[in-house]
């Protein structure tokens, strides 16, 4: 773990939070913790707003799924040409498409969700930090996107490849971000609708190959308690304990 710290300091953001605890010298930032559906990013993120909000630091979680403006018009021509599929995932829907022999709708696509995923990096992102001056916490970041634009692209890691990819790469790479992860059998365990998700396997496989290639932070939640998992992403992040 301490490798992959190390090459996820290198990686982050400069933008560094003063942990002294003090209100007055935070200073607003932006942390990714990114990984799977049902890995535990959620309850990590709120756990450690709660300990910055204990000190003093004002917090924002953005739930970073792309907004779907742009791409839900592209989403209805797969639907009309029977390459899209809907799966009710939980708490949201999961569209399934597979693009991989239609290279003019797969670019089509990839630009809508990378606009609209700008869009959203926007409005809750950027805003929150520099007019709310408030540290935000992304659940899921361009890290995620990546994942599922390798998945839909049929390339897995060669779509960074694609100018989309390195787009979104550049963004991810911008902040400090954790990869929250745990075994195929734990996720489906945790959430059973994940049993749904023909690509899960390959899913996780992605995650892992993003996050050893970049030098993300990679937390077992599976492995961990929660208060560990806690602190190893804090550790991760930089920020101090209390």
């Amino acid at each position: 773990m301490k490798s992959n710290r190390a090459r996820s300091e290198r990686n982050g953001s400069n933008d560094r939070a003063d942990t002294t605890g003090s209100r007055h010298s935070w200073a607003a930032n932006v942390y990714a913790i990114v990984g799977p559906d049902g890995a535990g990013k959620t309850t990590i993120a709120r756990a450690i707003m709660d300990r910055l909000a204990r000190r003093g630091v004002r917090t924002w979680i953005a739930w970073m799924r792309s907004p779907r403006i742009v791409t839900l018009g592209v989403l209805g021509i797969t639907r009309l040409s029977n390459l899209s599929r809907t799966v009710r995932m939980g708490d949201h829907d999961d569209v399934i498409t597979d693009l991989s022999r239609h290279p003019f709708l797969l670019h089509l696509y990839s630009w809508s969700v990378t606009f609209d995923y700008f869009l959203g990096y926007l409005g809750k992102v950027t805003l929150p930090k520099r007019l709310l001056r408030r540290t935000v916490f992304c659940d899921r970041f361009a890290w995620d996107t990546l994942v599922d634009l390798g998945l839909i692209s049929g390339v897995d890691e060669g779509f960074l490849q694609f100018p989309q990819g390195r787009i979104l790469l550049d963004l991810a790479r911008r902040h400090r971000s954790v990869l929250v992860t745990a075994s195929r059998e734990e996720l489906i365990r945790r959430k059973p609708i994940l049993s749904l998700d023909p690509r899960l396997a390959r899913r996780l496989r992605l995650y892992m190959w993003l996050a050893d290639r970049f030098g993300l932070g990679q937390v077992d939640s599976e492995t961990t308690s929660e208060s560990e998992s806690v602190s190893q992403v804090s550790e991760y992040l930089g920020i101090a304990p209390e």
